[in-house]
């Protein structure tokens, strides 16, 4: 063959491949078009454009008394598509809108920002970051901006709105409030994250250079539903009292950590909880729920029920005799001791209880209980103590009462469980006992929650759940009430007898960890109610491993913690709440040289004096010439102020004056 003949076949065998690669380039575009185009281009879609989930905003957590304890303030995050601004208007508005962003955001000079975005519009992008969480004040002037102010699809203007969570009050019932986190929410946030939550919404947003997403639309595709507003039982003012009267105490006797709760006693409202925890540098901040969470011995304070059983069950009465001999008591290989040197001799049960006798009280329930112990710990269990309380907010304790034939149970288990050991109860827990003998017989649940708004109407209001219908007898509890007003009368805490407010409780000092050997680490508590005569309010303040050189026991630690919260509580109640002579008036002031000392003496940092009896508009003008927030009702002289006398001030605080 010629080599025009080789040429020839070997140019026809490359025609010949030529089409039949074209031809099935063709047929696989008919496939894509026809046959997989449909699917590919939905595929398409979902990768470039997509409904992006817009989170809605978050429901207002409120104070029984009005005040914001959560809110969800909105902020903003703002871009820029400088592709989609028209040649002209980009070139002639640019050096001011430049200037405009060096001014409203400082973060560079006016040429570099000019700078920046004519690359960014070169470059081709489109979604430039302009702005992170601004505020909505600088949104609407960023807003107003050159160029900005034609809006998204003409100005390249894009705002996304984003949610943080605010507590108004800063510190206080931090815990208790809690925190909104992804998959660990806490406190009231974790407890009712349903309610607060809402129902999120959706946008339209596509896909764009450096794979961000850009919003299509100004509207919502599903607008989001905001959360219901819960209204808490917490009252603000008893929440601070009993905040700083607690965090007082822990300063004083330098103690590792310490719980204070305050509850409605025929509601079950708790209007106070605070929790606070010792740092490495020596300071306090709310560091665990210790109210709910931490499950101890309680020590003195469960003798009530020790006592309740002995009462029900006919075994005594409050006249009954018990020798104490010398204040020990060997059972097996333990010792028991009583806090008073050489013991009480031969004494009542109404003494043994007021004293708060180791030895008494554990000769009667031996008496009474060793060949039976079932029947006690049925006795126990009848109380409903063995039962968490059901809270809400996660993380509850369980209370643990050792029974008969199980593991836990040995020849010690029923004496030391006479004295508050070996059985284990968070505060909230050991609170909800006593708050029953102050309502008369009846358990009530405690509860954090009032009610459920939106948009300030209520839609949901919630009640009082009663736990147990009667703890005893009202026989019984008439006798338990005498015995816990006794204690502060005649017993271990008269020093917080007060001749204006009638209390009632029970002293606890509980040696902690006392069987691995460690030494000189103590619980001391108080839990009891006031006024006496006529329950208003429970409380129960633990304070946890203070310095036992300071002090440890229940009445010189936790009982005046109590006291003063009581005392401040009722300074400003209703005069038809106190069933006794008002609390006296002190420091009034009449001499002009007295009115001007005191005001001189009011400065951030300092401790306040007491402002009783000082004219109101001079201690106005004052007050908020230093900076203080001041709300004030009535005129004249002042006749009660909040913080009390002796709170070191800082310009933060709301300082609240009544003047009559």
């Amino acid at each position: 063959m010629t080599d025009q003949g080789h040429i020839l076949k070997y140019g026809y065998t490359f025609t010949v491949l030529f089409i039949l690669v074209a031809l099935a380039i063709v047929a696989q575009l008919f496939v894509i078009q026809f046959g997989e185009g449909p699917q590919l281009r939905k595929q398409s879609e979902r990768e470039v454009i997509r409904e992006i989930p817009i989170e809605a905003e978050r429901g207002n957590i409120y104070s029984s008394d009005g005040q914001l304890l959560a809110t969800t303030m909105p902020v903003y995050d703002v871009h820029f598509d400088p592709v989609t601004v028209p040649f002209e208007t980009f070139a002639n508005e640019l050096p001011a809108l430049a200037k405009g962003l060096a001014q409203e955001l400082g973060l560079y000079r006016a040429a570099r920002w000019e700078k920046k975005l004519q690359e960014a519009r070169n470059q081709g992008q489109r979604y430039y970051p302009i702005a992170e969480q601004v505020s909505y004040q600088k949104l609407q002037r960023l807003r107003h901006l050159p160029i900005f102010e034609n809006g998204q699809f003409k100005g390249g203007f894009i705002v996304e709105q984003k949610h943080y969570r605010k507590m108004p009050l800063g510190k206080i019932a931090e815990r208790t409030i809690g925190r909104d986190r992804p998959h660990l929410s806490t406190g009231l946030e974790g407890a009712f994250e349903r309610i607060l939550e809402g129902r999120n919404g959706l946008r339209l947003k596509q896909k764009v250079k450096g794979g961000h997403w850009k919003p299509i639309t100004d509207h919502y595709e599903v607008e989001p539903r905001n959360g219901l507003d819960l209204v808490s039982t917490l009252d603000t003012r008893m929440q601070d009292v009993a905040h700083h009267e607690l965090l007082r105490a822990l300063e004083r006797y330098e103690a590792d950590h310490g719980t204070a709760v305050v509850m409605d006693v025929q509601t079950g409202a708790i209007k106070a909880l605070a929790n606070l925890g010792r740092t490495e540098e020596g300071t306090y901040y709310e560091k665990r729920n210790y109210a709910i969470w931490e499950s101890t011995e309680p020590g003195s304070t469960f003798k009530l029920a020790s006592v309740l059983a002995l009462l029900e069950d006919g075994f005594a009465d409050t006249s009954t005799r018990v020798n104490t001999g010398n204040g020990h008591l060997r059972i097996y290989n333990a010792n028991i001791y009583d806090s008073r040197p050489g013991g009480y001799g031969e004494i009542s049960l109404a003494d043994a209880f007021a004293y708060s006798s180791n030895v008494g009280i554990v000769k009667l329930i031996n008496q009474h209980y060793g060949d039976q112990p079932r029947k006690f710990v049925d006795r126990l269990y009848n109380l409903g103590l063995h039962h968490k309380l059901g809270l809400p907010i996660r993380g509850e304790g369980q209370p643990f009462i050792p029974t008969p034939g199980q593991g836990k149970w040995s020849g010690l288990s029923l004496p030391w469980m006479a004295f508050g050991y070996q059985v284990s109860f968070t505060p909230l827990q050991i609170l909800s006992l006593y708050n029953a003998v102050a309502n008369d017989g009846q358990m009530v649940k405690p509860r954090l929650l009032e009610a459920t708004r939106r948009h300030g109407r209520t839609l949901e209001e919630k009640n009082t759940q009663v736990l147990q219908a009667s703890i005893c007898s009202r026989r019984t509890c008439e006798a338990l009430q005498a015995l816990l007003r006794r204690v502060v009368t005649h017993g271990t805490a008269q020093n917080i007898n007060s001749p204006q407010l009638p209390l009632a409780g029970k002293t606890g000092t509980c040696e902690l960890n006392y069987w691995k050997g460690a030494e000189h680490q103590y619980q001391a508590s108080f839990v009891g109610y006031f006024p006496a005569d006529k329950p208003r309010y429970s409380c129960i303040v633990v304070i946890n491993s203070p310095n036992y050189h300071r002090g440890y026991y229940g009445s010189a630690v936790a009982a005046p913690v109590f006291r003063n919260i009581a005392e401040n509580i009722f300074a400003a109640a209703p005069k038809p709440l106190l069933t006794e002579k008002p609390l006296a008036r002190k420091d009034t002031f009449g001499r002009q040289a007295d009115i001007k000392a005191t005001l001189r003496a009011l400065r951030p940092g300092k401790p306040l004096p007491s402002l009783k009896g000082l004219p109101g508009a001079a201690l106005l003008s004052r007050l908020e010439n230093l900076g203080f927030q001041v709300k004030i009702n009535g005129n004249g002289r002042v006749n009660w102020h909040y913080p009390p006398a002796g709170t070191v001030l800082t310009t933060k605080q709301l300082i609240e004056l009544k003047l009559g």
